[in-house]
């Protein structure tokens, strides 16, 4: 009994540590918008650094679009999905979370500028998120590990409004971001569990 009591409090303080990324990550996000928010229109305007399709200046903003929200609504829709997929996904290792948000960035950032709608400038962190949920899905699937796999159920079923998303085009809602990302994501699980030993991927990416 101590010794499971023990095994769950140090999985606990483990898993306490490894949120702390995450917030900071989140926490960066809500840093830039309350700047925003507080420095005039006029004088700082980060909203118009979204990435503009099909343009010259939008492949300079794939690199700061996550960072950028139209408003607050906008940001808290986002942060909590990030957090709790974000969360999952650092509980096997703090280098593996930190690839597939950055796969997850530029992959939706590089298919709004290429597939995107023209016109209003693309930009939130939904591609990241989404991109997180990408390789949460399937990578239970490519690894063929029971644990993985229970996971990748889980996310679905509580994401499964999300998912839907993928499949509409509302105005207003960057679809292809949305796609892109999480194809980045479901891509970097295939390429790290799909043509490598589970067991040896694990091992490196859980190394802090």
């Amino acid at each position: 009994m101590f010794n499971v009591r023990q095994k769950f409090e140090d999985q606990w303080r483990r898993a306490k540590q490894h949120l702390m990324l995450v917030l900071l990550c989140a926490g960066v996000v809500w840093g830039v918008f309350i700047i925003d928010w507080a420095i005039p229109d006029s004088l700082l305007d980060l909203r118009q650094w979204g990435i503009r399709a099909r343009t010259w200046s939008g492949i300079a903003s794939i690199a700061v679009a996550p960072f950028i929200h139209v408003n607050l609504w906008h940001l808290m829709t986002n942060t909590l999905p990030f957090v709790t997929l974000g969360w999952i996904t650092v509980m096997s290792g703090r280098p593996l979370f930190l690839k597939v948000c950055l796969v997850g960035g530029l992959s939706s950032g590089l298919g709004a500028w290429c597939f995107g709608q023209v016109g209003p400038p693309h930009e939130g962190a939904s591609g990241v998120v989404f991109g997180l949920l990408g390789f949460l899905l399937t990578r239970g699937w490519f690894a063929r590990r029971l644990a993985w796999t229970l996971t990748s159920m889980g996310v679905g079923l509580f994401y499964f409004g999300t998912v839907v998303r993928l499949l509409r085009a509302d105005d207003g809602i960057s679809w292809s971001s949305h796609f892109w990302g999480f194809a980045g994501g479901a891509a970097l699980a295939w390429r790290l569990y799909g043509r490598q030993s589970a067991a040896a991927v694990t091992k490196r990416d859980t190394k802090v």
